[in-house]
This record gives C-alpha cells, structure tokens and sequence, in this order.
C-alpha cells in the first residue's frame, strides 16, 4: 500500500496555545476551529533531522497564512494549502482580536496502522508557542512558495570561516560576486563595479557597509535576522543599482526580558543590550570599538586603523494595529595606510549617521509604513598615489519622507511606495585627469542642492500551484542644481515548479544609477558626482533542484548589458602611453565611461548549516568586455575593445562544515580565482589606440575555524578560533615596472613584449581571529 503521513496540527495548537506564557502577558491565544488533515504522499523529502518548523500568521479575521518553513518546497506547498483551508479563533486582547504568530515544531514520528505492513511516517508537532502579538508590519511580501532571493541565516554565517561572522561578507563565497582584492569584501557584482550594488538594513540604505583594514561591518551582526541577496533583476521596490542588492531584515529580539550579547575579538569588542518597555515595546542598544592595530603591526601591516559604530532602535504599540519604531545608527572610521610612505600614503576620515523615524500600521489586509528619515554623511579621502582611489569628500546632510503599502492575500500580493529626500552639501574631487576608479566632473559634484526621489509597484502572483509570477515598475529622479536624470525601470521574475524537486526560474530587469565613486563611502557611493545614469539590462534564469537530505542545488546564466557604465578599475592606469621614440609624455587617457557586457554560468551547492554535516559550494565562469573611449591629447578620440581588471574567468568556493550535538563546530573555506587581466594601453606608430593584456597567477586561499559552543538556563556562550589564509597566499597586484631585467616594453608600459612580464605581488594578508561570544 501507499504510505500517507498526516499531520496533528490541529490536536497539538488546540491543547498547546492555551498554556502559553503569552497568556500571563493578558494576550489570549488563538485557537483552531478547523483544520483538515494535511496529508503527504510517500516520496516528499522530509528534514533529516526529524523536524520542521512552520511559523504561521492568525489574522483577525480567523485566517491563517504560513508565513515561513525550513522544509522542501514540495513538504511546505502541502502546509501552505492545509492552513489554507483552516479556521481559526483569532487572539484577543482585551477582548479585542489581535493579529499573532505562532509558530510550530512537527517531529517526525514511525507507526505502522492496523493491518499494514508498512510503516507510516507521521508528523506530529511538539508543543507550539505565540511567537507574538503582531502590533505592526507582518505580511509576507512574497508568498511562501517564492525564492527569488539568496537567503541565509545568522548562525549559518558564522559557521563559514573567513567571514569574520559578518553576515555582509557573505558576497565573498556567492557565485557572481568578485571580491575586489584579497580581504576587501567589496565586491564586483556579475560585471557591475561595487558602487553598483545596494545594501540595506531594514529597509535604510547603509553608505558604507565596512569599515577599513579587515573590513569588520558597521551593522552589529547580531541586530540581523536573515540576509536576502539578488545579484540581478531585484523586486521594483529596490532602486538605484546597476549590480545586486543585499537586503538585511531586524533580527527579532526577545521583548518580554532584558537580553545582552558581548563579543570579544582581537581586532574590535562589540556588544547589544535589549530593554523591555511598556506597550509591548523594547529597547535596545548596540556597538563596537575597534583596536585593529594590535593585529595588524604583529603582521607588519604599515597602517593606524581606528573605528566604532553604534545601533539603536525602540518601539512602542500605540494600538492593536500601529507601532511607533525610532532605529539610529552610525559609524566612523579615521585609517592612513602607507603612513611611512608619501607616494602611497592613502588618509580616510569617514563617518556617517541615520536616524528613522517609522509609523506602521494595520487597516484589513493592508500594512501600512510611513518613516521620516535623516541622514549624514562625512568623507575625506586623501590618495597620495594619486592612482589607487584620488582624492575626494563630501558633507552632505538628506532629509525626507518614505511610504509603502503592503496587500497581502493567499495567492496575490501587492507593494506600492515612493521616497523622496533633499541633499544639502558639497562633494569634491580632483581637478585635471581623472582616475578611472573616480568618475566625477569637480563643478558638478560641488553643487549644494540636490533631490532624489522613486515611486514603485511590486506584484506577486501565483495563478495556480505550478508558477509564481512576480512584476514590479519603478520611476526615479535625480536631480542636481537644475539638472534631472530620470528612468523607469520595469522588473519580471517567474518561477515554474514542474515537479517538487525542480523549479525553473527567469528574472529580466533595468537597473539606473548615477556615476558615483568607485567604493560605496558615505556621501560619494549614491550622489551624482558627474551628468548622466549608468544603465544596466539584466537577464537571468536557470534552474533549481530539491535534493534530498536538505541539499539544493543551483544553475544559473545570466546577461548583463551595460550602457555608459563608469567602471571601477581599480588596478589599471588610465594613461595611455605614445611611442617614446616620438613623445616622453602620455598620448592620452582612458575615458570612464563605456559600454558593455557580462555574461556567464554560476553553479551552487548547498546544505543549510545547521547539526551535522553543511556545505557550500559555488562556481563561477564569467567574461567581461567593454567598448571605451580613448581620449587623445592630439587627436580625436577613438573607441576600443578594453578588457577589465575583473575579468576574471572562474572563481570557486567550497565551505565545508560539521556541527556536532555537543556543541563543537569545525569548519574550512577554500576560494580559488583565476588570474585578473593586467597590462597597459598604448598607441601604436600608425596611431591607434591598443591595450596588453596579461593574466596575472591564480590566487589560491585557505581558511579554518575551530569553535565550542554551550548553553546554561537564560544564557549561551562560544569560543572560536578563526584562521583567515592558513597558507599565507600573497595576491598579485599589476606588472612590476621596477625589475630591470624585464623586457623594455615592460619597463615602458609601450609595446607587446616578448615574454610575460614580472608581477608584484601583495603581502600575504593573514591572521588569526581569536573570539569569545556571550548571550544572556
């Protein structure tokens, strides 16, 4: 016979909601009316572990509506149905229906029915809580079904050595992100250069999401929940990029106690601490000190790096159906590098502060968020080299409203809103020639009035059980001292599930920006510093598969076409060099602007890391290419096939870790790039304009992790030893001018040489991340 397993939801919240500690609170739990029995034909994966969780939203109409299951798409369709078709007693306060959650743990248990000779596998749930009254924002925006994004979880992260536990550094491992250098977490973004890519915190855009030397993030790692990452064709609620977008959501802390976590690293100390208030409201505050120096001279790294940051945010219930949130947060980093070099020395003094105010509200389906948002931002950045970043700094204070609305039903979703904000302040950069990691006209960035403003829609259906459909439009305006750059910006994701264990996917996208500095730095990373928009057409799809034992995995290609792109090239001299039997000085310079392409194949492998045995494994085959304009001194310009530093044919990384029930976590990363193109331009005797290009050595780089975790009543403590780049690997920098036993060509930067010419290498960027973690 056929084995059916049913689950006993209904039996297990009937008895277990009314014992609830919600209760004590004056909360009065839900209870079920109805609820069919949720049955699972034989052959539907179920967790190796035994348990699925299921947190699900009771609204005050009796209507139920999964909003979250950690099990395969195939076991969660089923409970996204059942619930369906329940009927609920909703919560009361007061008297009052109220809004809740309450989430469900099912464990898997054997029987074998009478007469069968089988056995049946039934899931049946332990005993569930009231996750919490919901006084504010709790609709699903995309229903359960959906996974556009990339998604990860807070513990998982910190179990992948070299991320430093920092849930933004996790673009260093994704397939289709490219970390600039070797321990620079920023990342090039399937073609797009840093400044490209969005990153948020609860919906507020971050200016500068790390702060110098070993990159540490401005954000407290444990005020993030989850982190959702679309490397193209982003929801229309997300604007102004031409690469990715990372979005991390507010870890939902404990209200109903005082709770407190403290890390201490060798390189920073940082520390959160949760206060309950009145109204079902908290609040809490957070941040980190950093004394990386200690690190860095034991590793005889010639720099004096100092930072902090701080996180606050509180919130007040004013009713059943409306919260009032306050959330600030800042950073400030004051780092010279190169300090005992002139011709290197590179300053940055960089600070920035946000201060969100937000009403959310409840009127039937709709959620409601309406925030008033302050922000400023400080850059002063000094570049003696004059070719790594070029000077440049911004003050500007913004200031201004956001809205959105969110519908929620069982099979359609909506989301509409705009921002807008007024920019008060200069920004500066260097006169004469500019680096091509600094796209910037001086006249225009030192405008002092500037308006920034979008409106979007998101759409998300899913007409029947086999697709999920999701549109979205959205129109922005920048505008400088009179001059306005605007563009519309229409998204489309579909996803068709043919079968439980395979979905197929496809995202199509236009992305605007304007030309911003090379790295995102505060007051430089979204303000236009010279006329027009970047343009990115982005194109995806692929295909994913359900595997059993919770593994997945991810093939994807994608097509980036690129249109006035100010590409961040770090690693190349703009000068073009002339025929030094003609001319001693350069010929011309590399305009900042071009078009182009990406394009390539990522795969990716996973098991979540969780007990037991996890992995990730990602993979990379991309190309690069650019159509640029050579600017001539003496002639007019030209236009040229130019291959970028990132072009960087495969990048790999394998993460491989084991959780044992006791509480040690031993983990290992290895990541491999191919090498980047490096090389010169030159005008040849005939007069065009060619470049050289060299692949520099692979980079190949091991890291390891050894931590204890253990946890008494009302408190949770981890000991962990991190090693960034056991092997000391040293990364390639660009062709070495310097050794005289190179070819003349090499020396001269003119020419195609007869042999390869000598690269010079980086220090080896290694050390151990010693730390200790406390939660109470």
């Amino acid at each position: 016979m056929r084995a059916m397993a049913r689950f006993g939801l209904c039996l297990g919240l009937l008895v277990g909601l009314s014992v609830d500690p919600a209760q004590a609170q004056g909360l009065v739990a839900p209870r079920v009316k109805s609820l069919p029995g949720i049955e699972v034909p034989e052959g539907v994966a179920i967790p190796e572990s035994g348990m699925v969780q299921v947190l699900v939203r009771i609204d005050i109409d009796g209507t139920g509506q999964v909003q979250k299951c950690d099990a395969s798409r195939a076991l969660c369709d089923l409970v996204i149905e059942g619930i369906k078709a329940a009927e609920f007693e909703p919560a009361t306060r007061d008297g009052n229906p109220v809004p809740s959650q309450v989430r469900v743990s099912l464990r898997l248990r054997q029987e074998q029915p009478s007469g069968a000779t089988d056995q049946e596998a039934v899931l049946e749930p332990s005993t569930p809580s009231v996750e919490k009254e919901l006084v504010f924002s709790e609709t699903a925006e995309i229903d359960a079904r959906v996974q556009g994004p990339i998604r990860f979880e807070l513990d998982g992260i910190r179990n992948i050595p070299g991320l430093l536990g920092e849930p933004f550094r996790i673009c260093e491992v994704l397939p289709g992100m490219l970390p600039i250098a070797n321990g620079q977490p920023y990342c090039y973004v399937r073609g797009s250069p840093p400044s490209g890519t969005t990153y948020l915190y609860d919906d507020v855009p971050i200016p500068l999401l790390f702060h110098s030397a070993l990159g540490p993030a401005t954000i407290n790692p444990s005020l993030i929940g989850s982190l959702d990452t679309y490397s193209s064709a982003a929801p229309a609620r997300y604007g102004g990029f031409t690469g990715g977008v990372m979005a991390a959501t507010a870890r939902e802390i404990p209200t109903d106690r005082v709770h407190g976590e403290a890390e201490l690293r060798l390189i920073d100390a940082s520390a959160l601490l949760n206060v309950p208030m009145p109204k079902k409201g908290s609040m809490t505050f957070a941040g980190r000190y950093g004394f990386p120096n200690l690190l860095l001279g034991a590793v005889n790294v010639d720099a004096n790096v100092n930072y902090w940051d701080y996180q606050y945010r509180t919130g007040l219930a004013m009713s059943s159906k409306s919260r009032f949130e306050v959330s600030a947060f800042g950073a400030r980093d004051a780092s010279v590098f190169d300090e005992s070099n002139p011709q290197e020395r590179l300053a940055l003094d960089l600070q920035f502060h946000r201060v969100d105010l937000r009403f959310v509200g409840r009127i039937k389906r709709w959620d409601l968020v309406g925030t008033m948002l302050y922000g400023y931002d400080f850059s002063n950045v000094d570049d003696g080299s004059a070719n790594a970043i070029s000077d440049a700094g911004a003050s500007i204070h913004r200031f201004g409203p956001r809205f959105w609305a969110i519908y929620g039903a069982p099979k359609f979703q909506v989301r509409i809103g705009g921002d807008v904000a007024g920019l008060f302040g200069q920004a500066r950069c260097t006169p004469g020639i500019q680096n091509v990691s600094t796209p910037c006209d001086p006249e225009f960035a030192a405008q002092d009035r500037r308006v920034i403003g979008g409106v979007f829609v998101d759409g998300n259906i899913a007409p029947t059980s086999w697709v999920d459909v999701s549109l979205g439009l959205r129109a922005d305006v920048w505008g400088t001292s009179g001059y306005r750059n605007a563009a519309a910006s229409p998204r489309a994701r579909v996803t068709f599930h043919p079968h439980q264990m395979v979905d197929f996917f496809a995202g199509w996208g236009f992305g605007f920006r304007p030309a911003t500095f090379a790295i995102p730095l505060p007051g430089l990373g979204d303000v236009p510093l010279e006329p027009g928009l970047q343009r990115a057409n982005q194109t995806v799809g692929g295909i994913r598969l359900n595997l059993p034992h919770e593994l997945s995995f991810e093939a994807r290609g994608y097509l980036n076409l690129f249109r006035d792109l100010r590409f961040v090239d770090v690693f190349t001299n703009p000068e073009i060099s002339d025929d030094p039997a003609s001319s001693p000085f350069p010929a011309g310079a590399l305009d900042d602007s071009a078009d182009g392409k990406s394009y390539g194949l990522e795969l990716l492998f996973r098991r979540p890391f969780a007990l037991g045995f996890s992995t990730l494994v990602s993979y990379t085959l991309a190309y690069s290419d650019l159509s640029a304009t050579a600017l001539l001194f003496d002639a007019p310009s030209q236009s040229i096939d130019y291959t970028p530093s990132y072009d960087v044919r495969h990048v790999m990384n394998g993460a491989l870790a084991w959780q044992a029930d006791f509480g040690l976590v031993l983990s290992a990363r290895l990541f491999a790039r191919s090498g980047r193109a490096e090389g010169w331009l030159w005008r040849d005797p005939s007069g065009q304009v060619q470049q050289y290009v060299q692949r520099v050595p692979w980079f190949v780089r091991l890291d390891a992790e050894i931590a204890y975790q253990w946890a008494k009543p009302g408190r949770r403590m981890r000991i962990s030893l991190e090693w960034i780049n056991i092997t000391q690997a040293r990364d390639s920098q660009e062709v070495d001018i310097s050794d005289p036993t190179e070819p003349f060509e090499c020396q001269i930067r003119w020419g195609v040489p007869s042999e390869p010419c000598p690269i010079k290498f980086t220090r080896a960027i290694w050390y151990p991340n010693l730390s200790f973690r406390a939660v109470f």
